[in-house]
């Protein structure tokens, strides 16, 4: 019996056919990829997770994607790596989201929007590009660079923890250049108080977001 041969013809049809059967699955992937944010690397309690309009239970090893709300009750904390190796440490009573993460061309820019509550963040150096972080609170607009800093909107403050951060009030006003050890509260005022916290004080707001 004669063989069944594809010819060339044949074979150019068939690599159009798959790819056109494979292009979508493998383009839904990369658009995945490029919108997740982190990894959930440990909690404490029962956080939760706003993803568009629906709310479920937040566990370890979750994906946190772009626009993904991330909420703790009273007793509950998060982790999170970032998908720059930052480290996102989110307290009780918060509401935190990761609007924006990009890693593009050596260059990366990330955007922290804090509705309420209180957190830590550890940004990874940077070393390929520039970088470009914001965090946002209700009252206060955070610029760092390459830093650790700490924030709690009940207490209205934000310090420095380590490298050098810029918090200029959501009102306008005069922009606030912090070193570490140093922070500012009364954002609500249109003000940027120097704020010195005792080393216990300190201590404490720290546990409140700390897992480790």
């Amino acid at each position: 019996m004669p063989r069944n041969r594809l010819t060339s013809s044949d074979r150019s049809r068939w690599h159009v056919t798959l790819a056109a059967l494979v292009l979508p699955f493998w383009c839904a992937g990369l658009a995945l990829a490029a919108n997740e944010a982190g990894s959930v690397t440990a909690i404490n309690g029962t956080p939760t997770v706003m993803r568009g309009t629906a709310t479920a239970p937040l566990k370890r090893g979750d994906t946190v994607l772009i626009g993904d709300r991330i909420e703790t009750d009273a007793t509950a904390k998060v982790k999170v790596l970032l998908a720059d190796d930052s480290v996102l440490a989110i307290g009780p009573r918060s509401q935190v989201t990761i609007d924006e993460l990009v890693l593009e061309g050596g260059a990366r820019k990330g955007r922290l929007d804090v509705l309420v509550g209180r957190f830590k963040l550890a940004i990874a150096d940077w070393l390929s590009g520039s970088s470009d972080y914001e965090v946002r609170t209700p009252t206060a607009i955070a610029g760092v660079r390459g830093t650790v800093l700490w924030g709690d909107t009940e207490l209205d403050a934000i310090c420095a923890l380590r490298g050098h951060v810029q918090v200029r009030t959501v009102r306008g006003g005069a922009v606030a250049e912090l070193d570490p050890g140093r922070c500012v509260t009364h954002m609500s005022r249109g003000e940027t108080t120097p704020l010195v916290p005792s080393r216990e004080e300190l201590e404490k707001y720290l546990r409140e977001v700390s897992l480790d």
